[in-house]
């Protein structure tokens, strides 16, 4: 799809409330209401369609009709009941074909046929021209005299609509509820219906449990996509995101299970009954299960459809079919209307909404309906039973929710996680959970609040350009935000947000910018998640700046009004451009926001600020000084085998990534907490890349004394009530947090260090606490200040902002280590009133305080808040879990990770560690436990691997155990045998989940992820078979492409054996869900070929020493070393790759198979095109074969045998007479007649010896010369006779027949274009 720049593009820009621009009158009319039917055929996975188009002309000369349909065989066309004169179909599907002989080097003649598939607007492939008896009259369409011509002219089509008013002139819903842009027309409408079928589905729509062998349950459903083409590919339409108009569905399916074709369901051999999305590894079933596979056949097929369900009829000619029908009275665009069939079991969310906000809602209140395969019932009330309460809000909030209810449908091999309908969501079987399990709560619960939201921004309101697509994301994402807020807790939005905005600064490099990510459609899914990451954090700090500058919530009002807007038509078919939503908030916040705008969306980057600071005692001022330097310091991001794929399409497609900018200009504002616990906001404005600020002091005492300080810890210590007034209490000031280990006893036991006596006369001298940037969070951006480790400890202490709390956690992280900040980090863990993801981030912190210079106080503080907390008191064995109090669950699983990184000065983990985490694996009990610690348990085998390291770097060839320091003499076990009764323990572990499968068996994938690491380390030999094991067919899909990753990431694209498998897989494998991620890992496996390194081996503290590399300073690395420079670059990486691959000549012909594959969709073709034109170069050729026709010959064997065979090349004929010598005048002197010369003829043109003009020789002396026949003239004429007498005899037999020849035809480029543009395919 071109970008917003491009020509093809331009027409489609029109400001809200104006018309719609010219190319969409052009086409001649609109369509007013569409019905569609289906036929759906399981048994051979098939569709039969039909559509019927109510056409409204806008132009009196229309005589054909165009429209967007593809991988459709249409049987008949009629309109207005008359055979249509003249039908033109373009099947794009059908061209994507090569000839026979073409290689991967033949891409680019491919990758042209694509290129004009996948643009927006889509090219009309459906030409229909009128019949001529019908013609376009006019009239009024909201005359009676209209609406009974319109009734007529669908009674005349023998197809009834329910569109269609009745013989009294009464119009139905659907007529009543379109929209008048869409209804309003000159003349008269015109009823167009086409029949088609749909085989060999490629895009659109996906059959499941329908292969021989697969035990899930059969259903199907529609693969809704916003991207051009995706709707046309059910049914003819015009196909895009801004056509609207109102639908009707039906759907024929089969009554139940039992009467789809009985060679396809009953799979029964073998006694095994259908499964209900959850595939694992275990045993067939028993023969006893009959029973439940009888009670399979049974189950009703049910209909989910957007819209609402109108009637459902039972045909009495075909017993064994129903027929649903929708209405759909919202006008809405063809992506979204979405279909699924199945025998799904239905579940009424609404009653799991609160009394209080059914009274309140009263009318508006919306119903939520889920629906699940069989036996999911559970985990769909579990996962999503927060739906109804989330609905209010949005309702509460937003505006009026525009359709009569909400569903939720799961369903399997879902490529990704929702697919978003009018008033349907499609979601995974993944996203299901059941009530003992937590860990996907919030990640889940985001998902599908994404797919409610989405009902308002990006379906009710849409995107004018795809450039616009992220003020669409951003608002939805945003809207999610704001209920998880509500739902969750401020402090978990406030983490999460702080932890998005950091993954930004992570990302942000070298990126477009998030207007730019629209330019290249389709857009690449890494984009997607890109805009998908940062459109809603600028949302929020646009939400913040507007609150400063309005006092109000400028943001709320401005996304209500915009769907206001929509329902009431004034933004024009819902299109929202970043142009419009500009003026929406300057409109409301009454301010200009340009500048705003420029940086954040239209630019790309962050600021990254360098603070000081300094207390100007004279003057009683403070004196800042911020700076941006992120200019100077802009680092060029290396290439990276994850982005690798990404960064190689962007050069290719030639992306242009704008300049870092300089300065980023706003308010900022600036907490500054003086001596008396008071704090004072001052917002700056931020205009130039250095700014100087001098801020006023107001207390006039100085910092409290330590003395005073000590009084209040051991008052917190005595249990003395600490919450009275100072005034009252003047000896005593509120402590909030991180007050506990006060006691003498305590910090004996627990090794606790305090302040030195300089640090206490220093922080006597302080004239305020600390200082806190930013503290409304308006930046996206990195701050370095300035401030000593005592005010980062009077933040994490006092300031109740977890985003404050967090940043100074992060200071101590990435400080020196010591015992101080050891003892911090312990004290901020065990406080349980702490947010859980602060403690959990002080617990990954203490790992870098176990260091063998601090007697390993770090690793000593982990293990004693594990006893803590989860031990029998005075044993290192654990209780028995108990995950009810979810925060200590997640310390729980913080602290066994953050041992795991605990190395010594060899990089090594030391032993006490690696024993302390195999008994805490081998005495976990959950027996009584409520919830499943499935997650826990992977945890803690992930934790235990990578305490592991190889033996070679243990037992060095200079002699002596670099570990010795690690074990003591009278240890039971020894390095090597805590090996292998580590490796032991994870392997039961893996077995036992092959028996007794663990939800979405986590702890196989876990178990996975190990023996990849151990392998990538040098600990395990490589074992490719231990992973294919995981990849057949009939594992759960989640486990399969684990093992796909696994095996990518151990250079299985190197092995000639594995690479045609791993492609054959992205080409042929039955799910999408499995073909998108396995590509996702092919692209990730060339980066790793073009980086030309494996994942590297986590080194927390850095240590690398004990690896000796001896260097000879005599030799020559230049050349290595500029290599290895080269692939930091997007150029040099992508010419090792071609070095390394372009001439693997199985990998050539097993990616050209997959990429030729019939199975794949467009987006997976265009994937494996790219790939083909980033490895390989173009060959623009084409080789034609042609086939000479054989003729029977027969020799003489002897004896009465003759031998008869088929051969090409001329038959043998009669020997022809020889050629009659020529006539040549002797004379008595001439010689005898030579044989004549094979010579070129020679023309005299001034011939000599000529006398007055007449040679001297006769006329009759001159030889006969006859010219060559040409070989066409050969061919086409064989049957002339020749002019030589037939007086002669033969001299010389005819030449022997000839073996089959191939004859290669060089074309030139432009008659090649123009001969594959008329015939297509050659052969």
């Amino acid at each position: 799809m071109p970008s917003a720049m491009d020509p093809v593009m331009a027409p489609l820009a029109a400001t809200p409330g104006q018309p719609m621009p010219p190319v969409m009158g052009n086409r001649g009319f609109n369509i007013g209401h569409q019905k569609i039917g289906f036929d759906v055929d399981f048994a051979n996975k098939r569709l039969k369609g039909w559509t019927e188009i109510t056409i409204n002309p806008t132009d009196s000369t229309l005589r054909q009709i165009r429209l967007n349909a593809r991988q459709c065989d249409v049987t008949r066309c009629t309109v207005n009941g008359k055979i249509a004169s003249q039908i033109k179909y373009d099947n794009p599907y059908s061209k994507f074909k090569i000839h026979d002989s073409a290689t991967v080097h033949q891409h680019h003649m491919l990758r042209k046929k694509l290129d004009g598939v996948l643009h927006d607007p889509p090219e009309f492939e459906l030409v229909i021209t009128l019949p001529p008896k019908v013609k376009i009259e006019p009239a009024d369409p909201f005359s009676v005299a209209a609406q009974h011509a319109l009734a007529a002219r669908n009674n005349s089509s023998g197809h009834g609509t329910p569109d269609a008013p009745d013989a009294s002139g009464t119009k139905t819903p659907a007529l009543l509820t379109a929209r008048p842009e869409n209804m309003y027309t000159p003349f008269m409408p015109l009823l167009l219906r086409i029949e088609y079928l749909l085989e060999n589905l490629r895009d659109g729509f996906k059959f499941v449990g329908c292969e021989p062998g697969d035990m899930r349950y059969p259903h199907a459903y529609t693969t809704n996509s916003p991207l051009p083409g995706a709707a046309c590919c059910l049914f003819p339409t015009l196909d895009g995101i801004h056509e609207r108009w109102t639908w009707e569905i039906e759907v024929t399916v089969p009554r139940t299970i039992g009467d789809i074709d009985k060679a396809t369901v009953v799979r029964k051999e073998n006694g095994a009954s259908m499964t209900n999305g959850n595939v694992i590894n275990r045993t067939r079933a028993e023969s006893d299960e009959d029973t439940t596979m009888d009670e399979d056949r049974d189950l009703d097929m049910v209909v989910v459809c957007s819209g609402d369900l109108v009637d459902e009829e039972f045909p009495p000619t075909e017993p064994s079919k129903k027929v649903v029908k929708f209405m759909q009275a919202q006008a809405v665009a063809p992506q979204h209307i979405s279909i699924a069939i199945g025998p799904f079991e239905e579940v009424n969310l609404s009653e799991f909404r609160d009394q209080e906000n059914e009274d309140t809602l009263a009318a508006m209140a919306v119903d939520v309906m889920g629906y699940c395969l069989p036996g999911r019932d559970v985990d769909l009330r579990n996962t999503c039973m927060f739906m109804p309460k989330a609905i209010d809000y949005i309702v509460k909030e937003f505006g009026q929710y525009v359709y009569t209810n909400f569903k939720l449908c799961f369903v399997d091999d879902l490529a990704t996680d929702t697919i978003e309908a009018a008033s349907l969501a499609l979601c995974s079987n993944s996203l299901l959970f059941p009530e003992v399990i937590v860990d996907p709560l919030w990640d889940v619960t985001k998902k599908l609040t994404y797919s409610l939201t989405a009902q308002w921004a990006g379906v009710q309101v849409v995107p004018k350009d795809w450039s616009d697509i992220w003020v669409i994301i951003g608002m939805a994402y945003w809207m999610t935000g704001c209920f998880m807020k509500t739902l969750m807790g401020n402090n978990e939005y406030r983490f999460r947000l702080k932890k998005d905005a950091e993954r930004i600064t992570e990302l942000d490099t070298g990126r477009p910018s998030l207007y730019a990510q629209g330019f290249q459609v389709p857009i690449e899914p890494s984009s997607l998640d890109f805009i998908k990451l940062k459109a809603p954090v600028v949302l929020t700090i646009l939400e913040k700046r507007l609150w400063k500058l309005s006092s109000s919530m400028v943001l709320h009002r401005v996304v209500r009004k915009t769907f206001l807007s929509a329902v009431a038509g004034e933004l024009k078919n819902g299109l929202m451009s970043t142009a419009h939503f500009i003026r929406l908030c300057e409109k409301n916040s009454h301010n200009k926001l340009e500048p705003f705008f420029q940086q954040w969306v239209y630019g790309a980057g962050y600021p990254q600020f360098e603070v000081s600071q300094r207390f100007n005692k004279k003057r009683m001022i403070v004196e800042m000084g911020i700076r941006q330097v992120q200019a100077t310091h802009a680092s060029v991001r290396k290439v990276t085998p994850d982005d690798f794929l990404k960064d190689a399409l962007d050069r290719e497609r030639h992306v242009v990534v704008g300049p870092t900018q300089p300065v980023f200009t706003g308010p900022m504002t600036i907490r500054i907490h003086e001596a008396d616990g008071t704090p004072y906001e001052h917002v700056v404005d931020l205009k130039e890349g250095y700014t100087k600020l001098d801020i006023p002091y107001n207390t006039k005492y100085k910092r409290l004394k330590r003395s005073r300080r000590q009084k209040e810890r051991a008052a917190a210590g005595a249990g003395v009530d600490i919450s009275i007034d100072a005034q009252q209490n003047d000896d005593v000031l509120l402590y909030c947090l991180g007050d506990v280990l006060q006691g003498e006893e305590e910090v004996d036991d627990w090794q606790l260090v305090d302040w030195s006596k300089e640090d206490e006369e220093r922080m006597a001298q302080e004239s305020f606490e600390w200082i806190r940037m930013d503290a409304d969070f308006e930046w996206i951006c990195t701050l370095n200040i300035n401030q000593p480790d005592y005010m980062f400890l009077s933040q994490l202490q006092q300031d109740r902002d977890v985003i404050a709390q967090y940043d100074s956690i992060r200071h101590f992280a990435t400080a020196r280590e010591s015992a101080l900040i050891s003892s911090i980090l312990v004290r901020t863990l065990m406080d349980r009133r702490y947010y859980y993801g602060i403690r959990v981030e002080a617990a990954m912190a203490l790992s870098r305080c176990a260091t063998a210079e601090l007697d390993w106080v770090g690793q000593f503080h982990l293990r004693k808040a594990f006893q803590e907390f989860f031990c029998y008191p005075g044993s290192q064995i654990p209780r028995s879990n108990d995950f009810t109090d979810l925060t200590a669950y997640y310390v729980q699983n913080a602290i066994p990770r953050a041992m795991s990184r605990i190395r010594n000065i060899s990089g090594v983990c030391p032993g006490h560690v690696q024993k302390w985490m195999l008994d805490v694996l081998r005495y976990n009990d959950n027996s009584n436990n409520s919830y499943d610690d499935c997650y826990y348990v992977a945890n803690l085998m992930r934790s235990l691997a990578n305490t592991l390291s190889p033996q070679s770097r243990i037992a060095n060839e200079f002699g002596f155990d670099l570990m010795d320091e690690d074990y003591d003499e009278d240890d039971e076990y020894n390095e090597k045998k805590l090996h292998e009764m580590a490796l032991a323990e994870i392997e039961r572990y893996q077995r036992m989940d092959q028996w007794q499968p663990t939800y979405r068996n986590v702890v196989s994938e876990a178990a996975l992820d190990i023996q990849k690491d151990l392998m990538l380390r040098g600990i395990k030999e490589v074992d490719y078979k231990l992973f294919m094991a995981y990849t057949r067919e009939g594992t759960l899909d989640s486990l399969r492409v684990k093992a796909f990753d696994c095996l990518v990431d151990l250079n299985a694209l190197r092995n000639r054996a594995l690479a045609p498998y791993i492609c054959y897989v992205i080409g042929n494998d039955p799910s999408p869900f499995v073909r998108r991620r396995v590509q996702k890992a092919f692209g990730r496996g060339l980066g790793m070929i073009a980086v030309g390194d494996q994942k590297p081996r986590d080194t927390p503290n850095g240590a690398t020493f004990g690896e000796m590399i001896i260097e000879d300073a005599g030799a020559d690395n230049s050349g290595a070393r500029k290599d290895e420079l080269a692939k930091e670059t997007i150029a040099g990486a992508l010419t090792a790759l071609k070095k390394e691959l372009s001439e693997d000549a199985v990998l050539k012909d097993a990616l050209w198979k997959a990429t030729i594959s019939p199975d794949i969709g467009l987006i997976e073709l265009r994937f494996l095109l790219d790939i083909c034109a980033l490895l390989y170069y173009a060959k623009t050729s084409l080789i034609i074969t042609m086939k000479r026709p054989k003729h029977l010959s027969c020799r003489y064997m002897g004896k009465g045998v003759l031998y008869f065979s088929w051969g090409y090349g001329k038959p043998k004929r009669p020997p022809a007479p020889p050629v009659p010598p020529p006539a040549v005048h002797r004379t008595p002197t001439s010689l005898p007649l030579q044989p004549p010369r094979s010579m070129p003829i020679k023309l005299i043109t001034n011939p000599r010896g000529k006398v007055n003009g007449v040679s001297k020789k006769s006329k009759d002396s001159r030889p006969s010369v006859r010219r060559t026949p040409s070989m066409s003239h050969t061919m086409s004429s064989p049957s002339v006779p020749s002019p030589i007498p037939s007086t002669h005899t033969p001299t010389q037999s005819s030449p022997p027949p000839h073996a089959p020849r191939k004859i290669i035809l060089k074309i030139g480029k432009h008659n090649l274009q123009n001969n594959l543009q008329q015939n297509g395919t050659s052969g």
